[in-house]
């Protein structure tokens, strides 16, 4: 009977799982801001009231980006891609400005950009975590000679 050579356990590291959480969910809801904003584009959502035949040029322009940007971010925040943060900025800046001009301002989008803003605040202190502190790096063991 052939000895069976397993692979070295590795150790997980815990602020590197907590930011592969963090991404997965963050992620899933950039999926279900997509799938939000293409049904109101189809006129699906919001019983027809935010077709994109019926908004204003800048509006047209945010949420087009937008309905480009959230999938996007999601496969690249799922995979763990180094693009995915960066896409999930620039949709979250879009998000902000599209909220600024929209009547009502930014009062209406209170709960969305307070998500954005501890979304943005958890990873920061995740990624400064990542950055203070290095996984332990396990040595080769190699065998007695």
């Amino acid at each position: 009977m052939a000895d069976i050579e397993t692979l070295p356990r590795q150790r997980t590291y815990l602020p590197e799982l907590l930011m592969t959480i963090l991404l997965r969910m963050v992620a899933a809801a950039c999926l279900w801001f997509a799938f939000r904003i293409w049904s109101d584009l189809i006129g699906y959502g919001s019983a027809g009231a935010l077709r994109i035949d019926l908004l204003d040029t800048d509006q047209q322009a945010a949420v087009a980006t937008l309905a480009v940007l959230y999938p996007v971010a999601a496969i690249g925040l799922w995979l763990r891609g180094s693009w995915g943060p960066v896409i999930w900025t620039v949709a979250a800046m879009v998000e902000i400005v599209r909220h600024e001009g929209h009547p009502g301002g930014l009062a209406s989008a209170m709960p969305t950009l307070a998500m954005i803003a501890s979304t943005v605040l958890v990873y920061l202190a995740l990624r400064l975590t990542l950055w203070l502190k290095k996984p332990p790096k396990d040595e080769p063991k190699f065998a007695d000679r």
